[in-house]
């Protein structure tokens, strides 16, 4: 049975379209995951049984900075009130309280936080949209799965689906066979960061291809792109908690922290460069480097 229908006015299928299609603030190639993250936040609260509306001040704003902290690109500010207030034009948002916050002489000026909080402003789905999610909590998992696979890479998607204990019983990954195989050939099936190779008679355990620039940021899906790397170094890539300068070696974050294992599986190789591919037209492209260097690691 499809669940593309309608209930309560709710059309299903115009709904996922409207979260595939909400705005996102775009300069270049910058990450902006604001919009995602808090829907993502949200719709973890609707399963865990949060009633329709969030106060701002209280049950937005922090856990909010937490997760763009923890999973959007390094910066020197982060604004939790832009993705809060901005969702309203996407057409499934709705905020209560906002009368005072609206400035008479610039109406197209977005309150500050503190004018947000100041103002008791509500935020959430609107009523028949949240009505029909609590009936229908599978419909909350294939809309938090549509924006993982739309925004995030996969090792980021399994840190955020822990994070936000969302419970996917059968998660749907869109992988591409071919990028797979022709990185890890590129790479003799070896972690580029850490040298791991093992096999079980002829196939590798454990080995990954990840995407230096995501694929959901715009990352092609070819051997210039591809690093072969170890689950444990891809999870740490994707995470930022490893990047690449321009000369193709390794940079630890300056956050990255833990016991001797760590000393040994991160900081001792920091500054070595990558193990290389056997031929010089499958290096990586200096653009993903960069990309990468400027959206994910973080310093």
């Amino acid at each position: 049975m499809s669940l593309f229908i309608t209930f309560n006015s709710v059309n299903i299928q115009e709904l996922i379209q409207k979260i595939t299609d909400i705005t996102i603030w775009k300069k270049g190639d910058q990450r902006a995951p604001h919009k995602p993250l808090l829907l993502l936040y949200v719709l973890s609260q609707y399963r865990q049984g949060h009633e329709r509306l969030f106060n701002y001040g209280t049950e937005i704003e922090p856990p909010l900075f937490d997760l763009l902290n923890r999973f959007g690109p390094q910066r020197n500010h982060y604004y939790p009130n832009m993705p809060f207030w901005r969702l309203q034009k996407d057409g499934f948002w709705q905020l209560t309280n906002i009368e005072n916050c609206i400035n008479s002489n610039k109406p197209s000026k977005e309150p500050t936080s503190k004018q947000l909080i100041s103002c008791q402003v509500y935020g959430g789905f609107d009523e028949p949209t949240y009505q029909y999610l609590t009936k229908h909590p599978l419909i909350i998992n294939q809309l938090a799965e549509k924006i993982l696979n739309q925004h995030f890479p996969e090792s980021v998607q399994e840190n955020l689906i822990n994070q936000l204990e969302f419970d996917f019983t059968d998660f749907y990954r869109q992988r591409d066979p071919k990028f797979r195989q022709s990185v890890l050939r590129a790479y003799n099936y070896q972690c580029a960061i850490c040298g791991y190779d093992l096999r079980h008679d002829s196939i590798s355990i454990g080995l990954e291809a990840a995407h230096v620039k995501w694929k959901q940021h715009g990352g092609p899906c070819i051997v210039n792109n591809g690093l072969a790397l170890c689950s444990l170094h891809h999870s740490a890539f994707d995470m930022g908690v490893i990047g690449l300068n321009s000369d193709l070696k390794i940079k630890i974050s300056n956050g990255a922290n833990g016991n001797q294992m760590v000393e040994k599986l991160f900081w001792d190789f920091d500054g070595k460069k990558i193990l290389l591919p056997r031929t010089r037209e499958d290096y990586l492209h200096d653009q993903f480097i960069e990309w990468h260097f400027k959206e994910v690691f973080r310093k």
